[in-house]
């Protein structure tokens, strides 16, 4: 029988944080059940989940859960449905409160739902699940192993490709410049740089960036000269190192110099 409080007690042991400890077993309990559910293969993990698992580094901890839904829709009635269907794990039962929130962020379009997960002694956990749609089908989604905190350890899934995360992430840097808040977004492009597939890359560049009429940079050229030009904007610098964001332990200057150095390779 699964408890939710051992689990979060387990968790807090790992070293996770009073906050950030019960979103992790909310995250796993989702992840499973999404799993073991009939639409495993319409659901893409990404984000935060996705970078603290291939870390390992619980700095990189996230409160919320995303995903996208690969051919099935948005629409209230599915989301109702998704939730209902994550209703396959004994002793366990999830369900969605609240109203169906609309985002907009930088470079985001989805919707929000707040979820409640009980186990059979009554303990309850809360947690949110930003939804979105996967539209560019000709990058292919990796199958990925999850390691959780019950059961036999681990859960199969589909999740956004290392290229693609880094793209969608210098995407949007490009896109906003120096007037970006997305900090954690260049700590993330910093660790993936050193963790892609150039031929894959170039796949998701083309897609991404410059096969977008709405992108101002063609080519890998322009791409470096927009990253220079942001890094060489003092308030940013300033402002990003700063930021609680840095997960990655390395000064900023280390970092923006290994992403320019990078992108000139490509």
């Amino acid at each position: 029988m699964l408890s939710l409080k051992s689990m979060v007690d387990v968790e807090i042991e790992k070293g996770y944080n009073e906050n950030t400890a019960p979103a992790k077993v909310c995250q796993d309990i989702v992840l499973k059940a999404i799993s073991m559910g009939p639409l495993h293969h319409n659901i893409t993990v990404k984000g935060g989940v996705v970078m603290r698992s291939k870390t390992g580094n619980i700095r990189r901890a996230t409160q919320d859960l995303d995903i996208d839904f690969l051919r099935y829709p948005l629409s209230d009635a599915s989301i109702d449905d998704f939730v209902a269907k994550m209703n396959c794990l004994d002793g366990i039962r999830i369900e969605r409160f609240g109203d169906i929130e609309e985002l907009k962020q930088q470079e985001y379009k989805g919707r929000r739902i707040r979820i409640k997960i009980q186990d059979s002694s009554g303990y309850e956990l809360e947690s949110k699940i930003d939804l979105g749609v996967h539209t560019k089908l000709d990058v292919s989604q990796e199958e990925y192993y999850f390691d959780i905190s019950f059961d036999n350890g681990s859960v199969s899934l589909l999740v956004n490709s290392n290229e693609q995360m880094l793209v969608e992430k210098l995407r949007s840097l490009l896109k906003f410049g120096a007037l970006s808040t997305r900090y954690k977004d260049l700590f993330d492009i910093y660790y993936l740089s050193k963790h892609v597939d150039h031929k894959k890359l170039h796949v998701c560049l083309d897609l991404y960036i410059f096969g977008d009429k709405q992108m101002r940079e063609h080519n890998v050229n322009d791409v470096v000269k927009r990253v220079r030009d942001i890094f060489s904007d003092k308030l940013y610098i300033e402002r990003l190192s700063a930021s609680d964001k840095n997960w990655t332990g390395e000064n900023v200057s280390t970092i923006t110099k290994s992403i320019e150095n990078f992108l000139k390779l490509l």
